[in-house]
């Protein structure tokens, strides 16, 4: 896992710097949340704050004016708001670093600490981000197929250490005897697209019990991704233009005014395997967005004046390593794929 880790890591740079792509660093540490989904790790010098009942109202939260920031501060969700500044300067960046999520999903997809690359593109819309989101898949897969043959097939071979009562335990495919041949029939073939509207269409259409009925507005399940994947010949799709509702505030929201340019896209055995969208160049735009989504202006009033003393349309997307990694080993739980893995009830060694 570690040579193929290290060989994607090294192919991400090589593509992206024989692109004429800068590769810069962001901060860790963060005064917003790029999400909007408020799962942020905290960052105080304050002796830790004892939990306490947040209906409580004789029961004050820590003063963050006196912390060292004078200010809420958080560990970064995302690189993405900072990359964008570097973006409208330098046309093409990317960053490559650690990310952190405080969400309590015990599931062998989650991590509270991993890694993502994100690159963000000057002057591209939708259609062009996710050209290079499906140009860069295949440069990964056909670097390791070059170079990381002998880790594939031991990959391949290994399902037999497992014993199948062992497997059938677990109720789990941990490796795929046709790794390789997977692989290449992804570099081979082009990824199928689709509107957020017509993947709703076909799990509506498919009369497959689902354990969540697919409703237009609402987020794809893991259990609609998986069935979308296997609909399309268990390859790669990108699904576009969803709700905008579902996504994040810095999404372009369309002239529709109900959905936005985003995508995902969507690979076998792993489900989400890179977010992304046309970012929203648009003052007037952007500020009505933070309004429905009741977001603070002022802890993003530096990624405002991008926009209010000149934009140019930009989009970008982000790559969650780890996964990557799974899909490229047939490694099953997301654990597997980092040394010392964090996550929730878990911060050994």
């Amino acid at each position: 896992m570690i040579r193929v880790r290290n060989r994607l890591t090294r192919a991400t740079h090589s593509f992206f710097q024989d692109k004429g792509f800068y590769n810069i660093q962001t901060p860790i540490i963060t005064g917003s949340d790029c999400e909007g989904a408020g799962e942020i790790f905290h960052v105080t010098t304050l002796f830790s704050p004892k939990q306490t009942d947040k209906n409580d109202e004789n029961i004050k939260g820590p003063d963050f004016t006196k912390d060292f920031f004078k200010k809420p501060t958080f560990l970064t969700v995302s690189g993405q708001l900072n990359a964008e500044t570097y973006a409208c300067s330098m046309s093409n960046v990317y960053t490559f670093g650690p990310t952190f999520r405080a969400e309590e999903s015990n599931t062998h997809r989650h991590l509270a600490e991993f890694w993502m690359i994100e690159p963000e593109v000057a002057f591209a819309d939708l259609t062009e981000i996710m050209d290079l989101a499906e140009e860069f898949i295949h440069y990964l897969i056909s670097d390791i197929l070059c170079h990381c043959d002998d880790d594939l097939i031991y990959f391949e071979k290994i399902e037999t250490i497992f014993s199948k009562s062992q497997k059938k335990e677990n109720n789990r495919n941990w490796w795929n005897s046709n790794l390789r041949k997977r692989l290449e029939s992804v570099v081979r073939r082009s990824f199928h697209r689709l509107s957020y509207d017509d993947a709703v269409e076909v799990l509506k259409k498919s009369k497959k019990k689902f354990n969540v009925d697919p409703d237009w507005g609402s987020d794809l399940n893991s259990e609609h991704e998986t069935f979308l994947v296997e609909k399309f010949d268990d390859l790669p799709i990108m699904v576009y233009n969803y709700p905008k509702k579902v996504k994040p505030f810095y999404a372009r929201v369309n002239d529709d005014q109900k959905t936005v340019a985003a995508f995902d896209l969507l690979v076998p055995g792993i489900g989400e395997l890179i977010g992304g969208s046309q970012r929203e160049e648009r003052l007037h735009v952007l500020e009505s967005r933070f309004r429905e989504l009741n977001l603070d202006p002022s802890a993003y009033e530096w990624y405002i004046d991008l926009r209010r003393y000149g934009s140019v349309p930009h989009s970008g997307f982000g790559l969650g390593f780890e996964r990557l990694v799974n899909f490229c080993t047939g490694l099953e739980n997301i654990r597997d794929a980092i040394p010392f893995p964090r996550y929730v009830s878990h911060i050994d060694f």
